[in-house]
């Protein structure tokens, strides 16, 4: 439990500043909305005008910025994965590597814990983060379309709109866990989280624009939670949610095993 509060308090700042900063970014976001419904004629034309490749990577081609859901789905939505899932990485890579980093892990597991108990305190201290992240995040926006979209607008496609990124966040938390137990600098934590992130963000918008590389769209996880797709068939897929299941679910499992087993730095 000590160890829990502990990491929640070093977190606290980032948490805050993140939080803030995504928070008035969908501010800033939702006042262009009156104005892009007010212009949708335009839009459309405007988005005709553009390659077919891009107009699909961005999901123009299924979603309209004049719908609040469309809107939602083309313009914040890549946002909060983007960024959500950095913040996500720097966290949970943070777990154990910053202990290392510092030369503190030497003096904390000679105290009388266990290095499973360890890793548990300190990720539930991670998960914690990201889920008042989350939480503020969905909450801002609710408040955000009764505001400017005033009602018309499918709370439940919202719902999993804010669901989406969050089990995006655990899954790339989850990946920068089992990465945490290898990095020991705390200087690589930055290049690896935007590293990873903006990769298979990468691979997705390949896998849009060519037809040979469309099965690199199941090795990011930004295809299995994408906006058109939830907007379109109004749930999360299945497989999105047993993909989701089977990473938590291994590296987790792999993380404790390698800690367990590692040598740790002094």
């Amino acid at each position: 439990m000590i160890i829990y509060v502990r990491e929640l308090a070093r977190n606290r700042t980032a948490l805050i500043i993140w939080t803030l900063t995504m928070v008035v970014f969908s501010i800033f976001l939702m006042t262009f909305y009156p104005t892009i419904t007010d212009q949708a004629v335009q839009l459309d034309n405007l988005m005709k005008q553009y390659p077919a490749e891009l107009v699909q990577a961005f999901n123009f081609d299924r979603l309209r910025m004049s719908d609040p859901m469309g809107f939602y789905g083309t313009e914040m939505y890549i946002f909060i994965t983007l960024f959500g899932s950095i913040y996500a990485m720097l966290i949970f890579i943070s777990v154990l590597s910053r202990e290392e980093s510092e030369r503190t892990s030497e003096f904390l597991l000679s105290r009388p814990v266990t290095r499973s108990s360890v890793i548990t305190a300190k990720a539930l201290a991670a998960f914690t983060n990201i889920t008042l992240f989350n939480a503020i995040f969905g909450a801002s926006n609710f408040i955000l379309f009764e505001i400017y979209a005033k009602g018309k607008y499918d709370q439940k496609i919202l719902l999993l709109l804010i669901l989406g990124p969050y089990l995006m966040h655990l899954f790339f938390g989850s990946v920068g866990l089992l990465i945490s137990v290898f990095v020991i600098q705390a200087r690589a934590v930055y290049p690896i989280s935007i590293g990873v992130v903006l990769g298979t963000y990468f691979l997705s918008v390949v896998s849009t624009l060519s037809d040979s590389a469309k099965n690199l769209r199941y090795l990011t996880p930004f295809k299995y939670f994408d906006a058109a797709d939830i907007v379109t068939d109004r749930k999360i897929s299945l497989l999105s949610l047993t993909v989701i299941a089977a990473v938590l679910a291994s590296t987790v499992l792999i993380t404790y095993i390698f800690y367990n087993r590692k040598d740790i730095a002094a």
